[in-house]
């Protein structure tokens, strides 16, 4: 009895083995002999939101195919975009930044740059909270603008480090403004410093020299509140800061307080004195600048570091700009370049470059030259200003609404 009671627990034993090495064998079977099927799988798992389950299969295709150098990789990359998509922006940019590492020259490098800045813009918080996140995005975005200018992820991070410039700007008046009602106003002279200096586009550059002038005014520094006060009513003259500052500048000039001379003076970027190329009739702008060096053998000088132009019919910031004359020494053509922004005819025009000729009063941008709107953004291949009537022309002109940006 007990000989076939053995004998009977061996064949089911052996039975069973046998229904698993099918089971397995069938398993084993199953495996899709082409990655193409399972990353389109996995691919329609994914436009449906289904994110989970997309991850699942991706990461299926990259255990079976591994040497596969399109699929595998292109699964790599949709891993983290199924992070990236749940929230779990961390994970993301781990994921982005390891397929960055082992594949530092795929075609989608540019993409994966711009996601991992998306990880870090999608944490940025308000401008009373720390803004760690909002750095890390600005500089994620600013490597894609340099790296890849060109591709359509250039054109998105440009926009974005338009965001990033503000929010970071509003942090540093959020607290300028703090030191300011308490009385602390050396610590708002320099946040509002760092503001202009750092982020002159950021669109709250009014609000940062009316604070700047009243700090400095509360510290006896009349001199230099002057210069920010004239700078305040000169560039933004419909602004409400602007109306506010106008009584004190008034107050200030019936004083007879005259304006700082200084380049710099804690941190504050004062006005120079104008030099004697900038002083002749023909020449309709006021130059200031952080430094300035003469270029002999093409009879110009160059303006480097903060530089602003103040005319009558326009206001010019650029990195740099370099004003040319003719042999007699009057200008004959000036050019703004780098991260060029303009304020004339009623909009404030954002370019790389900027071209003004005493010839035609004109002054002419170019590359990436747009136009800020209520909402969206004006672009052309040419942007010109008719500085005599402020008249704007566009060439090739195209309209994006910021809400559409922000999709993509």
């Amino acid at each position: 009895m007990k000989l076939k009671y053995t004998r009977l627990l061996g064949v089911v034993l052996l039975c069973s083995l046998l229904l698993l090495g099918c089971a397995s064998k069938k398993k084993v079977q199953q495996i899709p002999k082409d990655p193409a099927v399972l990353y389109t799988k996995a691919t329609i798992l994914f436009n449906k939101g289904k994110y989970k389950q997309a991850e699942e299969i991706f990461t299926q295709l990259k255990n079976y195919f591994p040497s596969d150098e399109l699929y595998a990789l292109k699964a790599a990359i949709r891993i983290a975009d199924c992070s990236f998509f749940r929230r779990e922006y961390p994970e993301a940019i781990a994921r982005y930044i390891e397929f960055k590492k082992r594949n530092p020259f795929h075609h989608e490098i540019p993409y994966v740059e711009f996601q991992i800045g998306l990880c870090y813009y999608k944490q940025v918080l308000s401008k009373d909270r720390d803004q760690e996140a909002t750095e890390k995005a600005l500089t994620a975005f600013q490597n894609v603008d340099s790296n890849y200018p060109n591709t359509l992820f250039g054109v998105k991070a440009r926009e974005k480090i338009t965001f990033c410039r503000r929010k970071l700007a509003e942090h540093e008046l959020y607290v300028a403004n703090f030191y300011r009602r308490k009385g602390e106003y050396p610590a708002a002279v320099k946040r509002c410093s760092l503001i202009l200096e750092r982020y002159p586009d950021s669109g709250i550059d009014d609000e940062a020299l009316y604070v700047l002038s009243i700090a400095l005014h509360k510290q006896k520094k009349d001199p230099e509140a002057l210069t920010s006060l004239t700078q305040l009513v000169a560039e933004y003259p419909q602004s409400p800061f602007a109306k506010k500052g106008k009584k004190l500048l008034v107050d200030l000039k019936e004083e007879g307080i005259v304006a700082a001379s200084s380049v710099q003076e804690e941190g504050i970027r004062i006005t120079q004195p104008l030099s004697k190329i900038t002083q002749g009739k023909e020449f309709p702008f006021r130059i200031t600048a952080r430094y300035t060096e003469a270029i002999a053998e093409k009879n110009a000088i160059m303006y480097t570091g903060e530089v602003v132009a103040i005319g009558q019919e326009a206001v010019i910031r650029s990195e740099s700009l370099i004003l040319t004359k003719d042999k007699e020494g009057v200008p004959k053509e000036m050019v703004a370049m780098g991260e060029v922004r303009v304020k004339g005819g009623g909009k404030e025009i954002f370019c790389k470059k900027a071209i003004w000729s005493p010839t035609k009063k004109l002054l002419i941008m170019t590359g990436d030259a747009k136009i800020r709107g209520a909402g969206e953004w004006t672009r052309g291949d040419e942007i010109t200003l008719h500085l005599d009537t402020g008249r704007i022309e566009i060439k090739g002109e195209t309209v994006e609404r910021m809400d559409e940006i922000e999709r993509k």
